[in-house]
């Protein structure tokens, strides 16, 4: 389990670790984003499968990112109306699955969701897709103390030992605004809790059923990630 989460932050390095100016998440010239951008399609929350991610929690940051967008002016077309559209195209090809190996086929999986966003920009009026993502990055701990993307917090430990100073897995809510061309025009974080908790003078990785189960700092993710705009 440890060499898999290792293996998660240098491939899904994605987060910004710190937080930055909510200027910087512009792409683009911000009174522009903010006048030509006003009908939005959000595709379904995406995270890692290490992280198990109950449905309970992608709706909570669904929830919260269509309520702050609705409170400024924003038209949103739900998640589900593109899930739709990847359940035809799922069942079109005969499924994700790889018949031999039995697991999911990421070449395959990757192939739907393509189609499926174009499909989208086909069937819809919209101005802007949004991806809704958890991501792994790496920050550094001070005496059990992380602060990343707006989020501070300490890790839970186990037994006795020094305080020291590591690189911890944590997670955040990664929220990105693309055009019709899939350029970024928008892209920022919310901290989301760390992966990791340390027995005695060690780090060890949480497993999954100990991640998602504070609602306040989901919530909080999701509002942190959108709140620029």
């Amino acid at each position: 389990m440890k060499h898999a989460i290792a293996g998660l932050i240098v491939l899904c390095f994605a987060a910004s670790a710190f937080a930055a100016e909510k200027d910087d998440a512009f792409k683009i010239d911000k009174r522009t984003f903010k006048k030509d951008y006003k009908v939005v399609a959000l595709a379904p929350v995406d995270a890692e499968p290490y992280l198990q991610m109950p449905e309970s929690a992608k709706a909570m940051i669904e929830q919260e990112i269509t309520a702050r967008l609705q409170k400024k002016g924003y038209t949103v077309i739900p998640s589900s109306v593109l899930a739709g559209i990847r359940k035809t195209m799922e069942a079109q090809v005969g499924g994700t699955t790889n018949e031999e190996t039995g697991r999911e086929d990421l070449a395959r999986v990757q192939a739907v969701r393509e189609h499926a966003f174009r499909e989208l920009w086909f069937q819809q009026t919209f101005d802007a897709l949004v991806l809704m993502r958890v991501s792994i990055t790496s920050v550094p701990m001070e005496s059990d103390r992380v602060e990343w993307d707006g989020a501070k917090a300490r890790l839970y430990y186990e037994g006795r030992g020094k305080k020291y100073s590591a690189n911890v897995a944590v997670s955040s809510v990664a929220l990105g605004f693309y055009d019709s061309t899939m350029k970024p025009i928008y892209m920022y974080y919310g901290g989301l809790e760390p992966l990791m908790y340390r027995t005695g003078e060690s780090l060890e990785p949480l497993t999954a059923d100990k991640l998602f189960l504070d609602e306040e700092r989901i919530r909080k993710a999701a509002l942190t990630a959108v709140s620029p705009i």
